[in-house]
């Protein structure tokens, strides 16, 4: 019976690790792992990447055919000129994007105003006084707020959306989520950079001011109470245990009784 209680006991131990009394928990990283620093100052914009889809409107003279004298856009346009409605453009996995006349552009990187900057100065050797804007288009970011159930994906509402934003589309930090660990993980899931956020205090709130970037995941570390847990995870064990512990007893008493 000493042997068996001694099985139960290390049976135990290993069942009521951190892993098995919540096994919920994502992206654990070990208790001296590097975060990634973020860069000084906010970086308040958003720089294209692979997979967004851009679109272009390419105009001359400077965009004058757009507006007539009184002020109002001028319908003929639309019909007349192909690209006034603009292009749909995908930025492709090595960053390029393949363009009418100029053919392929690295813009990967760069932000919508650096983007049209770039576009100009090419088609300025095709039109006279280029005008190009740039809207952009299919970027998400995935949010775990700090319970699964409420996990979304979450498209941009604008040019720019930082961290609280994205955290107020799926209705803030859930009752379950550490305000105190919230990750970033960017970039090639293969290698991606890992950025720690304390919202709990301020200095995490300025960090929280970074730019988001497709693709970005935002993960809030989730709580909860350790009687629950147990009860959830181990519970379960123990009425195995249990059932077994009563059939080894019942066995041994029969042995004991039939000598």
């Amino acid at each position: 019976m000493k042997r068996a209680y001694f099985i139960l006991i290390a049976f135990l131990f290993v069942f009521t690790s951190c892993a098995t009394f919540n096994p919920s928990v994502m992206i654990r990283v070990p208790p001296d792992f590097q975060y990634d620093k973020f860069v000084t100052g906010p970086d308040s914009l958003y720089r294209l990447a692979a997979n967004d889809i851009i679109n272009v409107r390419i105009l001359t003279n400077n965009g004058e055919n757009l507006i007539n004298v009184t002020g109002d856009a001028e319908s003929k346009n639309s019909s007349s000129d192909p690209q006034f409605g603009g292009i749909p453009i995908l930025v492709e996995y090595d960053g390029t994007a393949k363009f009418p006349l100029v053919g392929r552009i690295t813009v990967a990187g760069l932000t919508r105003r650096a983007a049209e900057d770039t576009l100009q100065a090419r088609y300025q050797q095709q039109y006279k006084d280029p005008f190009i804007t740039i809207t952009i288009n299919n970027r998400k970011v995935l949010v775990f707020p700090g319970s699964g159930s409420n996990a979304k994906v979450v498209s941009f509402t604008g040019d720019n959306m930082n961290l609280l934003e994205a955290l107020a589309e799926v209705g803030g930090i859930s009752n379950s989520g550490k305000a105190k660990k919230v990750k970033l993980i960017r970039g090639d899931l293969k290698n991606p950079k890992v950025y720690n956020i304390d919202l709990s205090t301020l200095s995490g709130m300025k960090e929280a001011d970074l730019a988001l970037q497709s693709g970005d995941i935002i993960y809030v570390e989730p709580f909860e109470v350790p009687a629950v847990i147990f009860n959830r995870n181990v519970t379960p064990y123990l009425t195995a245990l249990g059932s077994i512990a009563s059939v080894v007893t019942s066995v041994a008493l029969i042995i004991a009784l039939t000598k």
